[in-house]
């Protein structure tokens, strides 16, 4: 009898308890789309930084850098879920593989999930050109949020603003990073 309680004690100690039951309510599954939204290849015009509105690289590009783009594809991956993409950056190509995590046809708004890119390695002479194909890399794979309007397309994260910040911010509670893509 002392041996069950002790055993007793244990198990409710370090919280054993029955699976939990998950109801279809509460349960995710990826849309079943029409067509891939995204497909094509896209060309970056903006970069929005919070409140600042900016070229691509932070100057007119006059051909100076390689036209920035993102062309999405429908072609499987591993996984079933993942899509492959492709695209240049200032300097170098790149490749990867994105996820539609959900899609609403009525607003044309989504969720995104972006795996890590493979890029080329080639070096540029101009440390700007490279601060460009970083901040481009970033705030795509960093990317949540994508919406579809009229042949342009946003890809966004949204921060939220460290407590205490909110009082004086222009912003309210949170701040965008915010991708503005053409349709080539």
């Amino acid at each position: 009898m002392k041996k069950n309680f002790i055993y007793l004690v244990i198990l409710s100690t370090i919280g054993c308890s029955a699976p939990k039951q998950v109801s279809a309510e509460n349960q995710t599954s990826k849309p079943e789309l029409k067509s891939n939204p995204l497909e094509g290849t896209w060309v970056l015009k903006n970069v929005l930084m919070g409140d600042a509105m900016d070229a691509p690289c932070g100057f007119a590009n006059e051909g100076k850098v390689k036209e920035m783009n993102l062309s999405f594809t429908s072609e499987k991956g591993n996984s079933g879920d993942q899509q492959k993409l492709s695209g240049q950056s200032s300097v170098n190509g790149f490749v990867g593989w994105y996820t539609i995590l959900s899609f609403d046809e009525k607003s044309k708004t989504g969720k995104i999930q972006f795996d890590p890119l493979i890029t080329s390695r080639m070096a540029s002479v101009d440390p700007t050109f490279m601060e460009c194909e970083n901040r481009y890399f970033l705030y795509l794979q960093k990317s949540e949020d994508f919406k579809i309007e009229g042949g342009k397309l946003q890809l966004s994260k949204t921060y939220p603003l460290a407590k205490g910040d909110t009082g004086n911010s222009p912003f309210g509670e949170s701040y965008k990073n915010v991708l503005y893509f053409e349709k080539k």
